[in-house]
């Protein structure tokens, strides 16, 4: 009985010190890199490398602990892909290798500072039409694309868009000592046609949530540790108090990230509420 009070006790007081364990506080930034918006500011890559160095300097004194990069563009990318071509944001010239990985060396220095990085992968947006990414694509998987307006988007509605892009995320968890895998824009465009009942939306949100899995399953078997992630629409759904204006991420785009997190397909979520949707 002796032992077994002397073990119960010890239990009691090992919950005690975890419950008062200070939780792991995610401050993250996204670092754009598409048209050099955030980093890359020069074409040169000593350059390139230096300017990283400080602009990580300057986020880990402020305090970020999690860096998500831009890592797939517009169906373009910032490291050497099997499946698609270099962005021009790296060199200025579409297509065209630097003299170093710049994937594996932002990796690298945000470990360097104890900072996750997370690669930010643009899922369905490809670019304009005639646009280099846009333009390759389609040349090799001209049924995955569909033209709105001026601009190609991977259809979510075909199996084939879900297998890619886990295929996609596969290679740079496989290849690459990433924290995270964060999806952007996974959703139905906002130019895309309206749904026309209960059924489709609901039918459309499915598409959306397949791909979520066929990405998890993908990252997930290569690195159960992997963070998956999202940047859905701040705004989920309309509520009786609460009006979003029509524009929400579960009816207007069919993006169900609510129930991602319930199932277990991400581990965190990043909502984006930009001016216009502040209403």
């Amino acid at each position: 009985m002796k032992n077994f009070a002397i073990l119960i006790i010890a239990i009691l007081s090992s919950l005690s010190l975890w419950a008062q364990s200070p939780k792991h506080e995610v401050r993250a930034v996204w670092l754009t890199t598409i048209g050099g918006v955030d980093w890359p500011h020069s074409h040169y890559s000593q350059s390139q490398k230096e300017e990283l160095r400080k602009t990580l300097d300057l986020l880990k004194e402020a305090g970020i602990n999690t860096v998500l990069l831009q890592t797939r563009i517009r169906a373009t990318t910032i490291f050497p892909s099997s499946m698609e071509p270099w962005d021009g944001c790296i060199t200025g010239e579409p297509g065209y290798a630097p003299s170093y990985d710049p994937l594996k060396f932002a990796i690298d220095e945000c470990h360097i500072r104890g900072m996750e990085l997370h690669a930010w992968v643009v899922t369905i947006p490809i670019g304009k039409w005639n646009k280099y990414g846009c333009t390759k694509l389609r040349a090799k998987y001209p049924k995955l694309v569909r033209k709105l307006g001026e601009e190609g988007y991977m259809n979510p509605e075909l199996p084939a868009t879900a297998s890619y892009l886990a295929d996609f995320c596969r290679e740079i968890v496989r290849q690459y000592d990433v924290d995270g895998i964060h999806l952007d824009y996974i959703r139905y465009p906002e130019t895309w046609p309206k749904a026309k009942n209960f059924a489709e939306r609901a039918t459309r949100r499915n598409h959306i949530t397949n791909i979520v899995k066929a990405i998890n399953k993908a990252v997930k078997e290569e690195k159960p540790w992997v963070k998956m992630s999202c940047s859905p629409i701040g705004k989920h759904a309309d509520l009786l108090r609460y009006r979003s204006g029509g524009w929400n991420a579960r009816n207007a785009v069919s993006q169900d990230a609510q129930l991602w997190m319930r199932e277990g397909l991400m581990d965190e979520l990043f909502p984006m509420i930009s001016r216009s949707e502040e209403r």
